[in-house]
């Protein structure tokens, strides 16, 4: 487990305090450098503290908390015979809070937990505590011993049990860590998720569907969860039908852009065996807050997921999700004014000109 203080955390991840426009993306090989000599340029930059009003509510650059992170945390988990590994982020220190709202956040498929680090330690610099389950395809786990489709298949199947398992586990993951224990509050908590991460929170928060392959239901409503916020957009898989966030009943964000699609999945038209909603399900009538970042992908560039050589970093994408999902979670998991405030007049909001935020 190690600590940061604001200044090293700045230092560390600093994808959240520096812009570049689009056309100025280094490649992924070449980047950290980069970074380096532009965080001497820029450390001294912008900060929303000590504002007041709507606009502050936007939060990209890192909050005034310290952070800790506890990188592996094994958590029993008797049910499937296994011990769940999380990473858990939170902030520390003589300012820092005393209850924490609490971000399960679910990794995209077969991808590395640890890739999702600068999200994570943004939200916990602004006063959250991050859990990051790694579920059986993380790339982040020795290979498990089934392969191919009868492991994903078992993994979509454990990802939801695994996130179900963390929300019961919230006071034994506390007693777990040094610093957090009593401190995780079990009645503020966002399901969170990238790609097939975000169809994972999404299964666990209301979205039931049939399974066109054996026309089965899953998918199931917990209702501890409070708030959904999807990094990516699960209906742009060929597999899932549009837009399926907006049959959840809970307040959503879902961040996209123009280039959401993993792999080849652009040329790919939806596929015959879709999973489709069960007869007489319609739109929920709650808010969703959607993100558009014009030539954003599905992998931000490589920052996320897993590294992929000759794409081009978009520091600037994670800047703009970064500083909106703080003002959603201020909104939904605090009942923050002046993020709710915020939200409500995003046909108004202009301060990124890669971006637009609307409510759908």
């Amino acid at each position: 487990m190690h600590a940061s203080d604001p200044e090293s955390f700045a230092h560390r991840y600093r994808l959240s305090i520096f812009r570049r426009p689009v056309a100025a993306r280094l490649p992924a090989r070449g980047f950290a450098g980069a970074v380096a000599v532009l965080f001497l340029l820029t450390a001294g930059g912008c900060s929303q503290w000590g504002q007041s009003g709507p606009a502050s509510a936007y939060r990209p650059d890192p909050g005034p908390y310290a952070i800790q992170v506890a990188e592996s945390v094994s958590l029993a988990f008797p049910a499937l015979e296994k011990d769940l590994d999380l990473r858990i982020t939170f902030p520390m220190g003589a300012t820092a809070p005393a209850s924490l709202p609490a971000i399960i956040f679910s990794h995209g498929g077969r991808c590395d937990r640890d890739r999702y680090t600068h999200l994570a330690d943004h939200w916990a610099s602004h006063g959250y505590v991050v859990i990051q389950p790694a579920h059986l395809d993380s790339s982040s786990l020795p290979p498990p011993k089934i392969r191919g489709m009868r492991m994903m298949i078992e993994a979509v199947r454990t990802r939801r049990l695994d996130m179900v398992h963390v929300l019961d586990s919230l006071d034994a993951i506390g007693a777990l860590v040094p610093g957090l224990g009593g401190r995780i509050d079990a009645s503020r908590v966002a399901a969170a998720g990238h790609s097939l991460g975000g169809g994972t929170a999404l299964s666990v928060t209301g979205l039931v569907m049939i399974d066109p392959s054996n026309d089965t239901a899953f998918g199931f409503r917990d209702e501890r969860f409070d708030a959904l916020l999807l990094i990516t957009d699960p209906g742009n898989s060929p597999m899932m039908p549009e837009t399926p966030w907006r049959v959840v009943a809970l307040p959503t964000l879902v961040a996209t852009g123009t280039n959401d699609f993993s792999g080849l999945v652009r040329h790919i038209r939806k596929s015959r065996s879709v999973y489709r909603y069960p007869a007489g399900v319609g739109f929920a009538a709650t808010d969703n807050h959607y993100l558009f970042v014009d030539d954003m992908d599905h992998y931000l560039g490589g920052l996320i997921c897993k590294p992929r050589d000759g794409d081009l970093p978009d520091a600037d994408a994670a800047y703009i999700i970064g500083g909106v999902s703080v003002a959603f979670l201020d909104a939904y998991l605090r009942d923050d004014a002046d993020a709710r405030a915020f939200l409500a007049a995003a046909a108004d909001w202009r301060a990124e000109p890669r971006a637009t935020l609307s409510v759908r």
